[in-house]
């Protein structure tokens, strides 16, 4: 049975013998094409990243296929073993000065902790808010505003019930100056007297130096809509002549001709005057009109004024048109013409005005008197047919 066994042995060494090729000898087709297993893996040294994906045992089949966990478990220890051999090489000087900078750190942090813990016995959940100044500013401004929005309101309210009584008090005057220009021999005094009293009415206590300017502003820069037309009105009654002069052409000084009417439109922050003048004989209704742009500026009250608003009105006349229909430039700033108005009273109705005094200022109260500066303007509704029953539109 021995001698059976090692000549089986001794042909088995024959076989692979002969079948060995060396390094330069060419393997046989065999030997290239049927010998060698079909599923393996020649890594070699270099392993790529699919060899790392598959387990092969020791005849080079594939036993199995790695899961994603085993591929993160995998990497997290050559992570580990890399960063184990990844040693840097340090002077033992620099190794001294590391821990004696370290040391004294650890010291410092040491005595901070302590400082703060034995000064502050609470803990570190508990909120300490570091300044309450900006919480108090921010609840004083709150207050401060609501103090300021209920003084408004309560000032609106006044206003409110303060123009109501006013603007039945300015009705019946208005009424009254209207009545009393229908007269043929009016008391100028007594017309005087009742604007007078009309301003008075508009410069009450609470509405001092808050109603004038802005409610003038408001009239002359007025844009109308569509259907709207501008804020339009007629010269109801003048002190003197040269207070007509002073504001229109003094055309009205030539020669048979006589000063009909004067209308003012106002908007788009312009100032548009008409003179109506009819000659006499077989001649036409003549009508000028002088453009201009307005500026408002306040009044300072006097003593003689009695805290009275004011608002200083200048205008700037740019263009004229004559009654043939032809404009007239005034080309340089030499030839602008400037007009000073001090309105006293203003409103949809009602237009108050005065010529501001000479050098001597206002020595005496404007609307005291027999009026010779006082225009008096109230409101045209309808300007178009006025100035074609007038035969100058």
């Amino acid at each position: 049975m021995s001698n059976c066994l090692t000549t089986i042995l001794l042909l088995a060494v024959a076989v692979t013998t002969s079948t060995t090729t060396h390094a330069f000898t060419a393997p046989t087709l065999q030997e290239k094409y049927f010998l060698r297993p079909a599923t393996a893996l020649f890594g070699g040294k270099r392993r790529g990243r699919l060899t790392n994906n598959v387990a092969v045992d020791e005849d080079g089949n594939v036993a199995r296929i790695m899961t994603k966990k085993q591929k993160q478990t995998l990497g997290n220890s050559k992570m580990k073993r890399g960063s184990e051999k990844a040693t840097v090489a340090i002077s033992p000087l620099l190794a001294e000065w590391a821990k004696e900078d370290s040391s004294t750190e650890s010291s410092a942090s040491n005595n901070n902790n302590s400082a703060s813990t034995s000064s502050s016995p609470v803990s570190a959940t508990v909120f300490v808010p570091f300044d309450n100044d900006d919480d108090e500013d921010a609840i004083s401004s709150s207050s401060n505003k609501k103090r300021k929005t209920n003084k408004k309101e309560q000032q609106r309210s006044q206003r409110a019930a303060l123009s109501a009584a006013q603007s039945q008090q300015l009705d019946s005057l208005l009424d009254q100056i209207d009545d009393l220009l229908q007269t043929t021999n009016l008391d100028r005094v007594e017309l005087v007297s009742y604007i007078s009293s009309l301003v008075q009415i508009g410069s009450s206590s609470l509405n001092n130096d808050q109603v004038l300017l802005p409610t003038l502003k408001s009239i002359i820069s007025t844009r109308p809509k569509k259907d709207e037309k501008r804020p339009s009105y007629r010269l109801a009654w003048v002190g003197s002549d040269a207070a007509i002069c002073h504001i229109g052409t003094s055309l009205h000084k030539v020669p048979l001709a006589r000063l009909q009417e004067v209308f003012l439109s106002l908007g788009y922050n312009r100032w548009e005057l008409y003179e109506v003048i009819r000659i006499l004989g077989p001649f036409p209704t003549v009508r000028n009109t002088l453009n201009g742009d307005v500026k408002l500026t306040k009044l300072t009250p006097t003593t003689t004024q009695k805290n009275r608003e004011g608002v200083r009105m200048q205008i700037a006349y740019t263009s004229m048109v004559d009654g043939t229909g032809k404009e007239i430039l005034a080309g340089k700033a030499d030839n602008i013409k400037y007009v000073d108005l001090d309105v006293w009273f203003a409103n949809e109705k009602v237009i108050v005005a005065t010529i501001p005094p000479g050098e001597e200022g206002y020595e005496q109260d404007p609307l005291k008197g027999d009026g010779s500066n006082v225009l008096f303007f109230v409101v045209e509704e309808n300007l178009d047919e006025q100035l074609e029953k007038l035969r100058a539109a």
